[in-house]
């Protein structure tokens, strides 16, 4: 249903082709009933990341409005963690927990979201992501630049790519390889990228609107027994993504 995006030195971009400037662009209240349309009746999703060039580790993820829990396999055992946006509540690690650019893809409140992560709303259009049409919250019909921003599908207002800055540069995520679990389009590829290194992960869809349980994400459902960090790219993804800050 929708094309992967191609993974590369353009990520961070897509491929933007110029669009008809005096196309209609939605305003805040209009984009947020559109994006409210596709995916506000999804509540909670669990899911699991692997990724390429790391064989053997995995990323087991629930999440349901803001909340989440992790937990990291490996041969040399499981590290799990729980939290709320881009906080750590919990963990058995003794060092920090990463934090997986999928609890990004979907936030309560999008795009009010977007925009206190500095997304500019008074700039948007429509361009080309690849072959598919997008919209372009935060940018022009160009696409260039470095600020943040995010590009939608034009159809199903699934999120492409969301750039926002991190520290003294812009972290990007890019999404791919959309395809239909429970009535949801959700993608099976992502990329973060920042500070011109990028990690890949495949992600494998479980089950939509069945992880709202409570006992998923409270503090003592952990294990009190201490843990040691999961192999790479535990690590890696701990230095590489840092969840957007509200400006």
């Amino acid at each position: 249903m929708f094309q992967l995006i191609r993974w590369g030195a353009a990520l961070a971009l897509c491929l933007i082709l110029a669009a008809p400037g005096l196309a209609f662009t939605p305003d805040d209240g209009e984009l947020a009933q559109a994006v409210h349309s596709s995916y506000g009746p999804l509540s909670s999703w669990e899911a699991e990341m692997s990724f390429p060039g790391y064989p053997g580790v995995t990323a087991h993820l629930w999440y349901a409005r803001g909340k989440w829990r992790q937990e990291w396999k490996s041969e040399a055992g499981k590290a799990v963690a729980v939290g709320y946006l881009g906080n750590v509540l919990a963990r058995c690690t003794a060092g920090e927990f990463p934090l997986s650019p999928l609890f990004v893809w979907m936030t309560p409140a999008p795009v009010q979201t977007w925009k206190s992560w500095g997304v500019d709303n008074a700039t948007a259009g429509y361009g080309f992501c690849e072959d598919s049409p997008c919209y372009l919250f935060g940018v022009d019909t160009t696409g260039t630049g470095d600020k943040p921003a995010v590009f939608l599908d034009n159809e199903s207002q699934a999120p492409l790519l969301i750039r926002y800055g991190s520290g003294s540069g812009l972290t990007t995520i890019a999404y791919g390889d959309y395809r239909v679990l429970g009535g949801f389009g959700l993608p099976q590829a992502v990329a973060v990228t920042r500070d011109g290194a990028t990690l890949k992960a495949a992600v494998r869809w479980i089950a939509v609107n069945r992880a709202d349980g409570e006992e998923l994400y409270a503090r003592d459902a952990l294990d009190p027994a201490p843990c040691l960090d999961p192999p790479e790219p535990f690590a890696l993804l701990r230095g590489l993504f840092r969840y957007p800050a509200a400006k």
